[in-house]
């Protein structure tokens, strides 16, 4: 895996923008390497390679999109946030479990997750690898059942396949070197995190959302209003209300307000010299009704 980190990582530059970490590298070597007992648990678990992961396949950087669909439409999930870039796929109600990019130009910032089918907010609990997110859902289930639980024999492999590869995981993350969003304080509220801003940006008005969302979907009259608010404060170099309003409108998910989402997105990433970003939303708000997600293929599928 580290022989292919490379070339993945050339690859998810050219098509994404974005910069890989080498922690990915490290969850692909576990997973091709684990044993019967170990796949139980992962089984368990309910986790699979999707997404950025795909390309640490045998063939996987001959994948290419299906019907000529953007890869970067691969596992991005119609409600999903432009930070959220997709790594595993999860157990029931479209569970999905993503890399956070705060800013292109640098690392993500930790791992996050969302349930598609469900509420589709996006959460996180900091893990800064995925390896880390194991070991979090690992400890959930145990406080759930107990050290001495059937689910805890179930997952004793698991942890001593973390275990093992702890040090090439901690190596990854000292070699990547500083993630610089990841302990920086961004506004709280609203429907998902929200990215981390430079100073200067505005006011992101989260403790507000709730009710703008009720608004939005309902059809207020003041909808209009706080859209001509935001488009004034992007242009007047102050991108946080923009984008806070424009993550509403998309989670909102009602084709009125589709293009006006995908413009305060847009606008406000490119703004901010997040382009990469930018981009995602406006290829997303192009094939946001996809019936699959499952987007790479094979060439001779095609």
């Amino acid at each position: 895996m580290w022989e292919r980190f490379p070339a993945v990582a050339a690859k998810v530059r050219q098509v994404y923008g974005l910069r890989l970490p080498r922690h990915l590298a490290v969850f692909c070597a576990l997973w091709k390497s684990v044993d019967t007992a170990e796949r139980e648990a992962l089984d368990y678990l309910m986790v699979s390679p999707f997404g950025l992961t795909e390309y640490f396949g045998e063939d996987g950087l001959q994948l290419v999109g299906r019907d000529g669909l953007d890869e970067r439409l691969n596992g991005r999930f119609r409600r999903d946030p432009a930070e959220f870039v997709t790594v595993l796929m999860g157990g029931s109600d479209g569970l999905h479990y993503g890399l956070w990019y705060d800013d292109p130009a640098e690392l993500p910032s930790f791992v996050v997750h969302n349930y598609a089918r469900d509420s589709a907010e996006t959460w996180t609990n900091r893990s800064p690898t995925l390896l880390e997110e194991f070991r979090w859902n690992v400890r959930a289930v145990l406080s759930d059942y107990g050290d001495t639980s059937e689910e805890a024999e179930l997952l004793r492999p698991l942890t001593a396949a973390l275990d093992w590869f702890a040090t090439a995981d901690r190596e990854a993350l000292e070699s990547d070197g500083e993630r610089r969003w990841a302990t920086v304080a961004r506004p709280s509220g609203g429907i998902s995190i929200f990215p981390a801003l430079p100073p200067r940006s505005g006011e992101a008005r989260l403790t507000k959302s709730y009710d703008r969302i009720s608004g939005f979907q309902t059809g207020t009259p003041q909808a209009a209003a706080w859209i001509a608010q935001a488009e004034r404060e992007l242009a007047g170099g102050e991108p946080a209300f923009a984008l806070a309003l424009g993550g509403e409108l998309h989670w909102v998910d009602r084709d009125e307000y589709r293009s006006q989402s995908r413009d305060l997105l847009a606008g406000a990433y490119r703004a901010l010299g997040r382009d990469a970003l930018a981009e995602i939303v406006e290829v997303h708000a192009a094939h946001r009704d996809l019936r699959s997600v499952n987007v790479l293929v094979a060439p001779d599928q095609l």
